[in-house]
């Protein structure tokens, strides 16, 4: 009976480990504690031989006593709990990816970021792409070669690494790689964002919901008077975080302007999940219908003054709907030049091939 006993108790914590605990290197610790608790709990339970001789000594009334050892059970049960404890608290890590793209590089894992963030340290794992020594305004097709291949390996290889773990992002790089590498986040747990705020130098998470009363800025799009049907290429502007002006856009002259807005236009607009949700599909649908308009419509000039976190919201979303967009070129934004947008690069395209190409403004 003691031994059907260890058998069934044995599968019923075999099963606990199977359902809680993952095989890693991380888990090793756990998997060690929970493996010897195991170990402990059956041990404590007097096997088939033990039950023999028991039988016999009490025949010939030698007077051993073979029984559970609860003492060993309770011991093992601890370790287990333990095992099982350490693993989920290991599993509360927090993995961010942080692109750098301007000298003045801000690190979610400084102890002032980690304060104002309310993060545990020892909890919070960094990966950064930093382009900042290859990037330049004066972009060529070797430089945009390294920064998205960097980004490819670097962004792949952080989707693997927090694969079942929460991950977030945040950066301050150009607008056309923090869309690209959302292509390869797409699969992902990225969920957390942590955006900049200038005006008191502090990184600020989006919540999950709006605060009670907070009026969300709605999202909405204006195409031409009068659209040119025949058109195979046209120019969508993005406005959220300032407006993209006219003037903006006059090395775009002759070709149709959409234009998608918000109620006002400010930095750090976006605040919740929920609203960020919401203008990413916007856009992606929006840039999807484009041909019920435009039938010819081949080509999709991208210029956007949006947060870091739309930009890699929409570099997902155009990785699950790259076969029914068009071709769609990101622009990078330069004020001091006459001409605006230096250079783009294709971050949506029906051939993966053409992904990541640079196209000069």
């Amino acid at each position: 009976m003691m031994s059907i006993i260890a058998v069934c108790l044995g599968v019923l914590i075999a099963w606990i480990v199977s359902k809680y605990l993952r095989k890693n290197s991380e888990t090793k610790i756990s998997t060690e504690m929970i493996t010897s608790g195991i170990a402990l709990v059956v041990g404590a339970f007097p096997g088939t031989k033990e039950v023999i001789l028991g039988l016999v000594a009490k025949y010939l009334e030698i007077g051993e006593n073979v029984g559970t050892d609860y003492a060993m059970i309770a011991c093992g049960v601890i370790l287990i709990l333990f095992g099982i404890y350490y693993d989920l608290n290991i599993r509360d890590k927090i993995y961010v990816l942080n692109m750098f793209g301007i000298s003045v590089q801000k690190e979610i894992s400084d102890e002032k970021n980690i304060k104002d963030l309310k993060l545990a340290d020892y909890k919070v794992k960094e990966s950064i792409i930093d382009i900042v020594g290859i990037y330049d305004n004066e972009m060529d097709e070797k430089r945009n070669e390294i920064i998205v291949g960097k980004i490819k390996k670097s962004a792949e290889a952080f989707a693997n690494r927090s694969k079942g773990f929460k991950s977030g992002f945040t950066g301050m790089a150009p607008i056309p790689y923090t869309i690209y590498a959302g292509l390869f986040l797409a699969n992902g747990d990225t969920r957390r964002y942590f955006e900049y705020h200038r005006q008191n130098s502090r990184y600020c998470e989006l919540r999950k919901r709006k605060k009670l009363r907070e009026v969300i800025p709605d999202i909405k799009i204006q195409y031409p008077e009068h659209p040119d049907e025949d058109a195979a290429e046209v120019v969508m502007a993005l406005s959220v975080t300032r407006t993209v002006q006219d003037s903006d856009l006059v090395q775009f002259d002759q070709k149709d302007v959409i234009r998608i807005d918000t109620d006002e236009t400010k930095d750090n607009l976006i605040t919740t999940l929920a609203q960020l949700d919401k203008y990413a599909k916007f856009i992606n649908d929006e840039l999807e219908q484009l041909k019920n308009t435009y039938p010819k419509l081949r080509k999709v000039h991208l210029v956007a003054a949006i947060p870091s976190c739309l930009s890699l919201e929409i570099g997902k979303l155009f990785a699950l709907n790259s076969h029914r967009l068009p071709q769609v070129i990101s622009y990078h934004y330069v004020s001091s030049e006459q001409i605006k947008y230096l250079f783009g690069v294709i971050v949506s395209d029906g051939l993966e091939t053409n992904r990541g190409k640079l196209v000069k403004g």
